[in-house]
């Protein structure tokens, strides 16, 4: 007997974008960020017994702090060229 496997659904895509997204803080050492997409990424998981408005405000508020976490642009900038 064959066993079911759960249908993919959109919180797969929302956990690969978190993933994406902890990638990217990490590569300019935005540890604000990093804890931000790493919260996006867990709130996002099937199994996790949210309910359907409750979720989605986690995800914006997550989405929002991760936005507001890096630091300004020419630091990045200085970052990335090594200054």
């Amino acid at each position: 007997m064959a066993k079911q496997r759960p249908p993919f659904t959109w919180h797969y895509y929302m956990m690969g974008l978190g993933g994406f997204a902890m990638l990217l803080a990490v590569s300019l050492a935005a540890w604000g960020s990093l804890v931000s997409a790493l919260a996006f990424a867990i709130v996002s998981h099937p199994h996790l017994a949210l309910s359907g408005p409750v979720r989605v405000v986690f995800l914006l508020m997550f989405a929002a702090m991760f936005v507001f976490a890096f630091p300004a642009a020419d630091e990045v900038r200085a970052y990335m060229n090594g200054v």
